[in-house]
């Protein structure tokens, strides 16, 4: 596409049009000399029409919350995009633009039925920029960082330099790591959702390198929760039995082992029907999460979080939260 050499100025906006004036366009021929602005400053966002954005393949966000873009795009059809999305110019289709930092704002645009979104043109955006946008105000889920961390180990940099542009810990970046190459049984856990804890999932690869029976057993009861608490008492259990001394006489049966073993470290309940302490487990934009129920929210609609994957404790609005289950403790 070549600069319009006939109008280097926004076409003049409706003044009844409402938010940024998605009904209007302007004319994108400043955006797009060879002397891009590296940096927004006090460049004004352009109306770009949505049928010339394609999304980056190798963004590392692939999962996307379906219940959030249609509350995002409810909000578009009323008040607009306010905050611009970031693009670049796709150098391999003249005339198009890929995404660098905006792709639910898109979507929710699109499902919204709007023709055009207010947009930043960056063509000085890199990938690790992509990453920490993506990372710090858009939760990364486990399996997200985990395939980010194996595209930037296949790009040839060795986890010392990977944690250093991501802002992480290299422990951090070694327990995401392994999550690709998780043992089947627990690459189910993880590939179901049932257990998204890294620290978890790691802990019970290692266990079941030496006792598989016990492991695989354990897993099966799918009425066992998997959580670092319940993961210790596994851990514990298979420490102690290995400090016993062994049976000459008779086999030791796998299934007399930490699923019995479990059970029996629950104190019988005087009433069925009462739940000794709860465990109210929930969805927050698509991630595990329970609710902290000895933390008194700063008002009312809010309430306090802990993400079961890394612990993070947060505090945010309960029309945001989704209720999955509530277990016993």
């Amino acid at each position: 596409m070549k600069p319009n050499k006939k109008s280097t100025t926004p076409a003049p906006k409706n003044k009844s049009s409402s938010g940024l004036g998605l009904d209007n366009t302007i004319d994108l021929s400043r955006y797009l000399r060879d002397d891009d602005v590296h940096s927004h400053g006090d460049q004004r966002p352009m109306e770009l029409d949505l049928s010339l954005i394609d999304e980056d393949p190798h963004q590392p966000r692939t999962e996307f919350n379906e219940e959030l873009l249609q509350e995002m795009a409810q909000t578009i059809r009323a008040r607009g995009v306010k905050n611009p999305i970031s693009v670049h110019k796709n150098t391999s289709q003249e005339g198009r633009f890929i995404i660098n930092d905006g792709a639910r704002r898109y979507r929710a645009s699109k499902i919204a039925g709007k023709k055009t979104i207010p947009a930043f043109l960056d063509s000085d955006f890199t990938k690790i920029d992509q990453i920490i946008v993506n990372a710090h105000h858009e939760t990364f889920t486990p399996r997200e960082w985990a395939v980010l961390i194996d595209q930037e180990k296949k790009q040839g940099k060795n986890q010392a330099q990977i944690a250093e542009d991501l802002g992480k810990s290299r422990a951090f970046i070694t327990q995401h790591a392994k999550l690709l190459t998780l043992p089947d049984p627990i690459a189910q856990v993880f590939n179901s959702g049932r257990c998204t804890d890294a620290t978890s999932l790691n802990e019970l690869a290692v266990m079941r390198e030496r006792d598989p029976k016990e492991v695989d057993a354990w897993l099966s009861d799918e009425n066992m929760p998997i959580t670092r608490g319940t993961v210790k008492q596994l851990r514990e259990f298979l420490h102690n039995k290995q400090e016993e001394p062994e049976e000459t006489n008779e086999e030791i049966e796998p299934i007399e082992s930490a699923v019995a073993i479990a059970r029996e470290k629950r104190p019988a309940e005087t009433d069925p029907n009462k739940l000794r302490k709860a465990i109210v487990q929930v969805r927050h934009e698509g991630k595990a999460a329970r609710l902290l129920l000895n933390r008194r929210p700063s008002a009312q609609g809010l309430a306090w979080l802990k993400y079961d994957d890394d612990g993070t404790e947060f505090e945010t609005t309960l029309d945001r939260v989704k209720l999955v289950a509530v277990l016993e403790a």
